[in-house]
């Protein structure tokens, strides 16, 4: 392995401990040593990939984001384009997906105190959804219908940061009531509507 492979493997395993740690304790409660303990390396070493806990701490924050990204461009592969309905339908349930498998983590964020790290958390998941999605199914849609809204990376941005936080503070929401809100957000509702008169026929 070359010095630079060597350095990346440990940067990851610094940023995979302390996501570890995290789940185990809250980010509050985490200190270098720790997290140096925890892949054998000395405090010394450990500032050698990072400057401090808070870097680390941003580290594991763009580790889940990229571990979420990864399963919506999936989904962007092999999405049928043009199916309006079927886009939406997926939409809820990746959102709801999203909850779940982060849940444990955010959860233990706002437990022990940390409601600012959680706060960029989940601002930095609205933007890199809001960005990916605006580069895909956003110029997709327009190329075939032109565009219903203005401000588009704001109003998806703000869409998902809602969404989150309705279906955390209402879990017994319903898949159809936020499709209803995600068609209302972006004018999709005739779209919708013309679908299914065009599968109906």
């Amino acid at each position: 392995m070359t010095a630079t492979g060597k350095g990346d493997a440990r940067r990851a395993a610094i940023v995979r401990a302390a996501r570890e740690i995290c789940l185990e304790k809250g980010f509050s409660r985490i200190t270098v040593s720790d997290i140096a303990s925890r892949v054998h390396m000395t405090r010394s070493l450990f500032y050698h990939y990072f400057p401090d806990k808070d870097a680390v701490a941003d580290a594991v924050l763009d580790d889940v984001v990229g571990e979420i990204l990864s399963k919506l461009e999936a989904w962007n592969a092999s999405r049928e384009t043009g199916n309006i309905d079927k886009a939406l339908d997926d939409m809820v349930q990746l959102i709801r997906a999203l909850i779940a498998n982060e849940g444990p983590f955010s959860a233990r964020m706002i437990h022990e105190g940390n409601a600012e790290l959680y706060i960029r958390f989940i601002d930095r998941i609205a933007d890199r959804i809001a960005d990916l999605l605006e580069r895909t199914v956003v110029r997709d849609f327009a190329l075939l219908h032109g565009m219903p809204i203005t401000n588009v990376h704001e109003t998806f941005f703000t869409l998902i940061v809602g969404l989150i936080s309705l279906i955390r503070s209402h879990a017994n929401v319903t898949d159809a009531t936020l499709k209803s809100l995600i068609a209302q957000t972006l004018h999709l509702t005739d779209y919708l509507r013309s679908s299914s008169m065009a599968t109906a026929g």
